[in-house]
């Protein structure tokens, strides 16, 4: 009874009361409470655009370092050849103290089965050409493959028939003494349609001493080897194909803007079999697959503005550069360039070999799936 007085006496009050005064209390609140879930809202928002940005900043970041990282490895591998060639040069030039340098520099080399994809590393030396000429070109001690070879040659003998570069020959012979020179690779063009040509490939550099020139060729497979390493977004790489194609690549290039190693080993230059020659460079889209590439010579289409920009910003800059490019078959990609260092023979005025480029799927480059990021 007391209770239903109560609730009647708390009518009445309500029923007196002014219904503006209950409009003007009652209308801010949901005002307010839109306000408020507006706000944390756009303070959400704001605090996952921050989040996005730094994750994108840190995977460029990561790019940029792995570009740097492998141009470093090629750094440090033509400079070995080149403290190897002047120690060389420092001997009595003999079948046996070649045989003890040769056997002496021994690396590591990834081979794949292709059947399952498994890996092993198997041991081989680093320089499959090691040579000793006299001031006017001609062999007088030649070490291919770890065997010494009996028929020499002569500088008139040398041609690309025999994976012999003839141009570098001569100009060694010019060199004044105690000059270095780092020479083009040297291997056969093997077009998309035929069988990879490794065997015998390499990088020469020449050593011009008082009696005569000293010659190391870095195995091909090496510098080919340097496309396997793990870079951003550290996936297998030793199927290079199926890696290229998935969008985790590497490839080098040298000061000329010829390829020099390439997962797609019909764009890396080569001599042509058929006529001693270095093979044309491919010039227009349809000749890819039987031409290799050579950035300045190309004319083509599809890799126009991407070239452009690797000619006039990417190989200009003294540091890395970071870009979104097509590749020929329209995918897109996040690339990462970077210059080799190099101050040694004729690079010891510009310190560039050559450059690293590094590709990314753009799909690893997608926003963070989670808006809501745990801090510890």
């Amino acid at each position: 009874m007391k209770r239903q007085i109560q609730i009647g006496k708390l009518n009445e009050k309500l029923s007196s009361m002014n219904p503006w005064a209950i409009i003007l209390f009652v209308f801010p609140i949901p005002i307010l409470i839109v306000s408020l879930f507006f706000y944390y809202w756009s303070t959400a928002r704001s605090n996952y655009k921050r989040v996005t940005s730094q994750f994108m900043q840190r995977q460029n970041q990561v790019l940029a370092h792995d570009a740097m990282s492998v141009a470093r490895e090629v750094s440090h591998l033509l400079e070995s050849a080149a403290r190897d060639v002047q120690a060389l040069s420092m001997i009595s030039p003999t079948s046996e103290r070649f045989m003890q340098m040769y056997l002496s520099r021994v690396g590591q080399l990834t081979q794949l089965d292709p059947r399952d994809d498994s890996i092993t590393t198997i041991p081989l030396p680093i320089y499959n050409e090691m040579i000793y000429l006299n001031t006017s070109g001609d062999e007088q001690l030649r070490l291919r493959n770890g065997q010494i070879e009996r028929r020499l040659r002569r500088l008139s003998d040398c041609s690309g028939f025999n994976l012999c570069d003839s141009e570098l020959i001569k100009k060694a012979t010019r060199l004044t003494e105690g000059q270095l020179f780092f020479g083009k690779l040297v291997r056969w063009y093997s077009k998309e349609s035929e069988k990879e040509k490794v065997e015998g490939g390499y990088l020469p550099v020449v050593f011009r001493t008082s009696g005569g020139i000293f010659l190391l060729g870095i195995d091909y497979r090496y510098i080919k080897e340097l496309l396997t390493l793990p870079t951003f977004p550290y996936e297998r790489k030793q199927n290079l194909l199926h890696s290229y194609h998935n969008g985790n690549y590497i490839y080098l290039l040298d000061s000329d803007f010829d390829f020099i190693a390439h997962p797609k080993f019909w764009h890396v230059m080569g001599i042509d079999p058929l006529n001693g020659n270095r093979a044309t460079p491919m010039m227009t889209d349809s000749e890819e697959g039987v031409h290799p590439i050579n950035i300045r010579a190309y004319r083509g289409d599809k890799l126009k503005s991407y070239f452009e920009r690797l000619l006039n910003r990417s190989f200009l800059q003294s540091g890395v550069d970071i870009f979104r490019a097509s590749n020929l078959e329209g995918s897109h990609r996040v690339l990462s360039v970077a210059p080799i260092l190099l101050h040694k023979g004729q690079f010891h005025k510009n310190g560039v070999f050559g450059f690293v480029v590094l590709g990314c799927s753009v799909d690893y480059f997608e926003e963070p799936k989670e808006q809501y990021v745990p801090y510890y």
